[in-house]
């Protein structure tokens, strides 16, 4: 997230495959029936194989809506904005409360010359579908292996996500196992040919981009423009190197959130170098709990997986008031406003974790990574380790799609957008993804993850690019607008 083991038994093998019958029988024109769904949206449900190599088995079906264009269209445009809700319920407008409210207007844009199609990945859809599916059992909280403090804490938090995935498994039956963006790309490709597109013209954000790393690969021929938003990285073959990519982003997030406070008026922390006062924070709870209201008390794993939260950058006001009032003697934001998420029930984690982390490092192995990351980040970026870890931390036995590095040639022109602030997706794997694509072109821009909708000036060059093929000039940069609005 050796976890990459696997790939050296089956990787030669399965792309081999892949392009030859898999290929084929992927690109078989499937007759969709399209129905009125609500808010100017057509559904439907596109028929596959639970597992594209074996295109004759068992079948499953995966959601698709459409926003047919409201101009002269160009063709579809298929979309995947990643999680962790689902793409087609985005067409609706209905925005939750982490959506860009800019989101709205991108789509209008897109609509002017495109039938916008949304695709969502195995196991996940919109409830209007009336497909979606539960699991019994809420995985764990993915900042639960922050929080724990002895080794029967890890051994709880492995529990209950084994306890999750045998849950999904059952609800799932044999849709289980194909859920891989492997067989996700084969479904966007048997997409493109049911649409009678002949060549993709595809929209990535976040887990979208796995996608389409995996399309890359297995239909290059069928390429016609791409674009990676917030990419993430499945072409590291090894867990510690991916790690210590999030570890020195989140470390280096550390200072640009103190630049940011220093340049607002209105920071909690204004007048006192931000960094430095979670340097003092952290020694002070090491020494001892930090008191909070109504008598609690904050420990350190509770303080670092409320600023893992909090150092997105658009929880930065709530980080910086947080640590200011735990200076003075109340850490309780770090129990209320940036307390963990807790675990859900949808079968999005166990997607995650077949496809970058099939391979589990045992608990001693992962003492030794933490380590070896708390010596290149040592205040801040080495938590990370334990964040990730804790996705996928008692899974197993699923289907998997390893990481490996990128087998791509002879592919049009690809347009990366990389933000200078994106953590979620750190800006170092993006780089070197785009890095193994020889025709790719990157875009910076100054803000941070799936800020697509929200950046104008990134907004009019991925306009361009979609409709015309034209890529920005090299060396194009976007200024910083969505960050510019934090806390206003």
């Amino acid at each position: 997230m050796n976890r990459r083991g696997l790939i050296a038994l089956c990787l030669a093998a399965c792309l081999a495959v892949s392009f030859g019958g898999i290929a084929l029988a992927s690109a078989r024109a499937y007759r969709l029936v399209w129905k009125e769904c609500g808010d100017g949206l057509r559904c439907t449900e596109l028929v596959v194989p639970v597992d594209w190599a074996d295109p004759g088995g068992p079948k499953t079906s995966v959601h698709v809506a459409k926003l047919p264009a409201t101009g002269t269209s160009m063709g579809p445009l298929i979309v995947n904005f990643g999680g962790p809700g689902t793409s087609t319920s985005v067409l609706r407008r209905k925005t939750g409360p982490d959506a860009p409210p800019e989101l709205p207007a991108l789509l209008n844009e897109l609509q002017r010359r495109f039938d916008v199609i949304a695709i969502d990945p195995r196991g996940l859809s919109e409830p209007q579908s009336g497909k979606r599916g539960s699991c019994a059992e809420p995985d764990a909280s993915i900042f639960g292996l922050i929080l724990a403090r002895t080794k029967q804490d890890w051994d709880a938090h492995s529990a209950k996500n084994a306890a999750h995935q045998a849950s999904c498994r059952k609800m799932a039956k044999s849709a289980w196992y194909g859920m891989t963006a492997w067989n996700v790309a084969h479904d966007i490709d048997a997409l493109r040919a049911a649409l009678g597109q002949d060549k993709l013209i595809y929209a990535g954000n976040s887990y979208g981009t796995v996608y389409a790393q995996a399309y890359l690969e297995l239909f290059p021929q069928r390429v016609g423009r791409m674009y990676f938003d917030g990419t993430a990285d499945h072409t590291q073959q090894e867990l510690e190197p991916w790690l210590r990519n999030y570890a020195q982003t989140q470390e280096r997030h550390l200072t640009r959130f103190r630049d940011w406070c220093a340049r607002r008026t209105d920071c909690a922390l204004r007048g006192t170098d931000a960094d430095k006062a979670w340097d003092e924070l952290v020694a002070r709870v090491r020494r001892a709990p930090l008191p909070a209201s109504a008598g609690r008390t904050v420990h350190e794993g509770q303080l670092y997986a409320g600023a893992v939260k909090g150092m997105n950058p658009a929880f930065w006001p709530q980080l910086a008031t947080a640590i200011r009032k735990a200076l003075d003697g109340d850490a309780g934001d770090f129990l209320t406003k940036l307390a963990p998420d807790q675990g859900g029930s949808s079968v999005s984690q166990d997607s995650l974790c077949n496809d970058f982390m099939p391979k589990l490092p045992t608990y001693e192995e992962f003492q030794g990574i933490e380590a070896r990351l708390r010596e290149i980040a040592p205040r801040f970026g080495w938590i990370e380790g334990r964040f990730e870890l804790g996705r996928c931390w008692g899974r197993s036995g699923g289907a998997s799609w390893a990481p490996h590095p990128l087998r791509v040639k002879d592919v049009p022109p690809i347009l990366f957008a990389i933000g200078e602030l994106d953590n979620n997706t750190n800006y170092l794997g993006q780089q070197h993804v785009a890095e193994q694509i020889p025709s790719a072109q990157v875009l910076w821009h100054g803000d941070g993850h799936a800020s697509w909708a929200a950046n104008t000036c990134l907004r009019r060059h991925v306009f361009t690019y979609l409709t015309t093929g034209a890529l920005p000039a090299p060396g194009t940069r976007c200024p910083a607008e969505r960050i510019q609005r934090v806390g206003k």
